[in-house]
């Protein structure tokens, strides 16, 4: 418990030290095009980085429970948590500058934006290679069982449905509506950038910053709901602890 506040605190430390840095070295940028000169790179490192870092870690994992298979495993890894923590900074600051740039617009609000993405991109690009090194898709995307009768008869027709997986039913077909989602705004927003850098449709543009705009204001609703379900629900609670102290609820 203790290694895992001090990782908590380092992660913290390392998000404000960024953006401390982010903020002072970028301050002085007068236009959009300069500001995404200056960040491109940084964007392309901070993914490799993650997705080699993802890769690594997932490797270990997997020798560590080769070791240990009679072992309960712990329902949260450290790096897990990182993830989870590191990749939710990113998107809440992803959706408030969004909503600033969205009707204040501004430099600092882009600048803001960047900054949510550097984040976002790291720690995502973590879990990505993660879920694909360690096979988290085998516990974590839905079959069809789940999302009719485990989310869709379970809340709205009281239907009797059985947990048997690590997450719930509905838990894994809100992380599919996730997942849809945030591919869309990573591949629209990505269409938005190369504006700044090569020759596009401005037709193009439109059409991309409309889906843009719009899977995020889902995203962001399906993200609301999904706080409310974890807060309200006395239930849920054991599992929001896991996120802090990674071990399995006893009930």
């Amino acid at each position: 418990m203790f290694k895992r506040v001090l990782f908590i605190i380092g992660l913290i430390a390392f998000i404000l030290i960024v953006s401390i840095l982010w903020t002072d070295k970028l301050g002085n940028l007068f236009s959009t095009f300069q500001l995404f000169r200056a960040t491109r790179w940084i964007f392309l490192v901070s993914f490799i980085v993650g997705t080699i870092a993802g890769t690594i870690g997932a490797i270990l994992k997997n020798r560590i429970r080769l070791r240990n298979v009679n072992l309960q495993t712990e329902r949260h890894s450290i790096d897990s948590i990182m993830e989870h923590w590191g990749t939710a900074v990113g998107i809440f600051i992803l959706m408030v500058s969004g909503i600033q740039i969205r009707y204040y617009s501004g430099l600092p609000a882009i600048k803001l934006h960047f900054l949510a993405i550097f984040f976002t991109l790291l720690f995502g690009s973590y879990f990505v290679a993660d879920f694909f090194v360690s096979k988290k898709y085998t516990i974590l995307l839905p079959n069809m069982k789940d999302i009719i009768d485990g989310t869709i008869k379970k809340y709205l027709l009281r239907f009797n449905f059985k947990e048997t997986g690590k997450y719930m039913a509905s838990q894994k077909a809100s992380f599919l509506i996730f997942l849809i989602l945030g591919v869309l705004i990573l591949v629209t927003g990505v269409i938005k950038l190369f504006f700044f850098y090569i020759a596009l449709p401005f037709r193009l543009l439109e059409i991309a910053t409309k889906i843009h705009d719009i899977s995020a204001l889902l995203f962001g609703l399906v993200l609301a709901v999904h706080v409310l379900l974890v807060i309200a629900r006395r239930a849920n609670w054991p599992l929001l602890r896991s996120w802090f102290n990674g071990k399995t609820p006893e009930r």
